[in-house]
């Protein structure tokens, strides 16, 4: 089983890269590290605060161990995570037959003794926060003010405390400040990489 991980910041176009790699791998699995989010109060119980934009809000020793499932057994049953209420919503079983392509904030770091593949995805910051604003209030019923609260107040500076430095130990960087189809043409470089 090969493991592909897909950071970058919020807004950057990870989920819509991680969609499109995943299409052109018959039988793999894609994974978003979102679905391993712990709750507002499982959050202030672990870490005595809660921010969605931390790598301690996640259950990252759930997921290897999902992950262990799936490299042993085939499949696993993931959380289901509902923005909406901010915890899980129940499980999923899901299966792996080859890739498991694993999309987050984080993911590159926190399973870089893990992974086979990291890419990162880079973006102009003002980007990412319109990107992040659309998909908040559309998707998330979120209002415009709590969104651009929440990335002055956490989402930037845990880009450049958490994120940024992924970069720098990338297998591979896009670059989605142009058109997402521009981005997912760059991609396939990294497609023939597991033909």
């Amino acid at each position: 089983m090969k493991i592909i991980t897909i950071s970058g910041a919020s807004g950057s176009g990870k989920t819509t890269l991680a969609d499109y790699i995943h299409k052109s791998k018959p039988g793999s699995l894609l994974l978003s590290i979102d679905r391993y989010y712990l709750s507002k109060a499982e959050q202030i119980d672990k870490n005595g605060f809660f921010n969605f934009d931390y790598p301690a809000a996640l259950d990252i020793d759930l997921l290897k161990n999902h992950l262990q499932e799936l490299r042993n057994d085939g499949q696993a049953n993931v959380p289901i995570y509902d923005f909406t209420i901010s915890e899980r919503a129940g499980f999923e079983l899901v299966t792996a037959k080859g890739t498991v392509i694993i999309e987050g904030l984080f993911a590159g770091s926190l399973l870089a003794g893990i992974s086979d593949f990291n890419i990162f995805v880079d973006v102009d910051l003002d980007l990412a926060l319109l990107r992040r604003i659309k998909r908040d209030m559309e998707e998330r019923g979120r209002t415009l003010e709590s969104v651009t609260n929440q990335y002055i107040n956490d989402v930037r500076p845990a880009y450049f405390k958490h994120v940024a430095h992924i970069k720098t130990t990338a297998d591979i960087t896009l670059t989605n400040n142009q058109s997402i189809d521009q981005m997912l043409k760059d991609s396939e470089k990294i497609l023939n990489l597991f033909r």
